[in-house]
């Protein structure tokens, strides 16, 4: 369905209609992305092109703003923050410990950087590794539960519209 419907306008910045055939579909585009951007980053990774910082981002300090919001989920118990933020070092470009770049996912897509010090948190603390080693069939894929969890639906068939409107 997604790779030939056909644009039919959006609704708000997370919600965009399509229609495929002779179907009408809502979609939300905030799922699609983060599922198309984690995807693309998995079947390319280490074969990026490099979006350029334009300034140096120290890696320790991003690490440090993410562990310090509540949104990480960091406990004590966990181990000291300082001990984690020395251990978030990747496969982004890195000089003398400043992030100077990272990976460009798609041509002229940059993309916000008030979520950068979540994401070097995330990327190194929560992906699996060796689970992500799996090769993926194609580029975009979306996920079974998208059909279940309303980020895809459909609202409407053709058909059944023609029949309203006819009576009008």
């Amino acid at each position: 369905m997604l790779q030939n419907h056909s644009f039919v306008g959006s609704v708000n910045p997370q919600w965009t209609l399509v229609q495929h055939q002779t179907k009408l579909y809502p979609l939300n585009t905030t799922k699609l992305s983060q599922e198309l951007f984690y995807q693309i980053l998995i079947y390319d990774f280490g074969h990026f092109g490099v979006l350029r910082l334009s300034n140096p981002a120290p890696l320790y300090d991003l690490a440090m703003l993410a562990l310090d919001s509540e949104e990480s989920g960091w406990m004590e118990e966990d181990s000291p923050k300082e001990g984690l933020a020395q251990y978030i070092y990747f496969s982004l470009e890195i000089d003398e410990g400043n992030l100077t770049g990272l990976p460009m996912l798609l041509d002229n897509y940059s993309p916000a950087m008030k979520g950068l010090p979540m994401f070097i948190l995330r990327l190194a603390t929560e992906v699996n590794w060796d689970r992500e080693k799996e090769s993926l069939r194609s580029l975009f894929s979306p996920p079974k539960h998208f059909s279940e969890d309303g980020s895809v639906l459909q609202i409407a068939r053709l058909p059944e519209l023609y029949k309203v409107f006819e009576r009008c």
